[in-house]
């Protein structure tokens, strides 16, 4: 209880937390820009962004595991001890403008997810458009340690020679890891991996396996390690990731009870976006709490935890079936919400102009397998309204898929990518006896997202172009 209070009257203060509290090591070592091997990072970008750089850096230092001081409740008042140390090298990679002039001083730092078991950039591949028009600067970290030593999958085994000296301790460290690559990157000394951008705000960013262990940063690190102006938890489950378990597994001894919340003393704004797959299949409608000065929370009916997105439903071409799942997935624009979602943060943490706190998706019984009140189409109640379930031209939702033909010992994510079912000819002539009267229907629930700040211009206006390009009602 003691460390609780001081952790608390720290972060009120504004003053340095002690140093064991911080980290073994407060400089941990950036390399050059590293090269070698197949020539290139693993999962570099295809094509890079006009005006936009990519490489790689190495980060070594010595990281801390932690171990719970206190209780720790579902209200994320937790308090944190060091509890060993070890050396690590880890993978930072960097995208940024070429030229200093377009940086607009947000960096965002990226929990790279690592469910696949490899590192993958979850909320870039979401966010990329909107982080290059407005000129963000952008950094994956490798916190976790299957993402360099997945025998199949991992860094070492795509590259042995390039990422030969990478070391993970194990994911207890990963949290002081994460902390250390942000204090490198916002206090440079010798290699800048930004090479010289004035940084003016930091942001945290998660997604799935990642945001697990973002709730659980910001809960119990962040009150003393304060290296972030504001954190994305993009697609959380009921649980928070233990602190010293790996990936998003609660400790096995006095584990974090399901349904923690934010905590509620924080100084820094947190962005919590959550879809209704989100909710039906990890359970995320139990993490529900209240907006408060610093929390704001968006949910999004008809979007699933992945997808293949679309603006407008309708056959031909054919629908996609993702992992080769049994029905066709998830079509909502997911992505469109997410980069909404990223300036929303950026303004609120700039400016001081917080976002809505969304309606939520109503909810039947929450122990339910589908805990979610649904209309005479199928679709969720309530939430941020896309326009798909506004204006529906099929059932679009985040209940739980299957893949079609199981293959022993191959992963398959299908339960994450909901289902989209389009309808018939005679319900769609029902709905919409003309295409004008389709247009003038989704474009309707197109404007009112973009006005209250959930679409932004761009893909506002590819949503009412595809409506005016759809076959619809024709």
């Amino acid at each position: 209880m003691l460390l609780k209070f001081l952790a608390s009257i720290w972060l009120i203060l504004g003053l340095a937390a002690p140093a064991a509290a911080q980290g073994a090591s407060a400089v941990p070592s950036m390399s050059p820009p590293v090269t070698g091997g197949r020539g290139q990072p693993f999962a570099a970008l295809a094509t890079q962004p006009p005006g936009y750089l990519e490489e790689e850096r190495f980060l070594s230092g010595t990281a801390t595991a932690y171990a719970k001081a206190g209780r720790w409740d579902v209200d994320g008042l937790w308090a944190v001890t060091p509890a060993s140390t070890a050396p690590f090298t880890v993978r930072l990679l960097v995208r940024r403008p070429a030229d200093a002039s377009r940086f607009n001083g947000t960096l965002i730092v990226e929990w790279l997810n690592v469910t696949a078991q490899l590192e993958g950039a979850a909320d870039f591949m979401q966010m990329q458009e909107e982080i290059v028009r407005e000129g963000y600067a952008w950094i994956g970290v490798g916190a976790q340690s299957v993402g360099i030593n997945a025998p199949a999958t991992g860094l070492k085994a795509w590259d042995a020679v390039r990422y030969a000296s990478l070391a993970h301790p194990g994911d207890a460290y990963s949290y002081d890891i994460f902390s250390q690559a942000a204090r490198a990157i916002r206090q440079p000394r010798g290699e800048d991996p930004l090479r010289g951008l004035k940084i003016r705000h930091v942001l945290a960013t998660g997604r799935s396996q990642s945001a697990f262990r973002l709730v659980t940063y910001i809960n119990a690190i962040h009150p003393t390690a304060r290296l972030f102006d504001g954190y994305f938890v993009h697609s959380r489950g009921s649980n928070a990731a233990g602190i010293s378990a790996a990936g998003l597994a609660r400790d096995t001894a006095d584990p974090i009870p399901a349904g923690a919340r934010i905590r509620s003393d924080l100084a820094v704004p947190v962005f919590d976006l959550q879809t209704e797959g989100d909710m039906v299949a990890l359970r995320s409608h139990l993490t529900r709490q209240d907006q408060g000065p610093r929390y704001r929370r968006w949910e999004l009916a008809g979007a699933a935890h992945a997808e293949t997105p679309r603006w407008v439903v309708e056959e031909p071409p054919p629908l996609d079936r993702g992992q080769g799942c049994q029905t066709p997935v998830n079509a909502a624009p997911h992505h469109a919400f997410v980069k909404a979602g990223l300036r929303a943060l950026t303004r609120w943490v700039r400016d001081g102009v917080a976002p809505p706190h969304s309606p939520a998706i109503e909810l039947g019984d929450p122990a339910a397998p589908d805990p979610i009140v649904r209309d005479s189409f199928g679709n969720a109640k309530g939430g941020v309204r896309l326009p798909q379930v506004e204006a529906p031209t099929a059932t679009i939702d985040g209940r739980r898929n299957d893949v079609a033909e199981a293959k022993p010992g191959a992963q398959n994510f299908c339960f994450l990518f909901g289902q989209t079912v389009p309808f018939d000819r005679a319900r769609l002539a029902t709905l919409y006896p003309s295409h004008q009267a389709f247009v003038t229907k989704f474009t309707a629930a197109v404007d009112a997202l973009e006005k209250s700040g959930y679409l932004l211009a761009p893909e506002a206006e590819e949503a009412r172009r595809a409506a005016r390009e759809s076959r619809v009602g024709r």
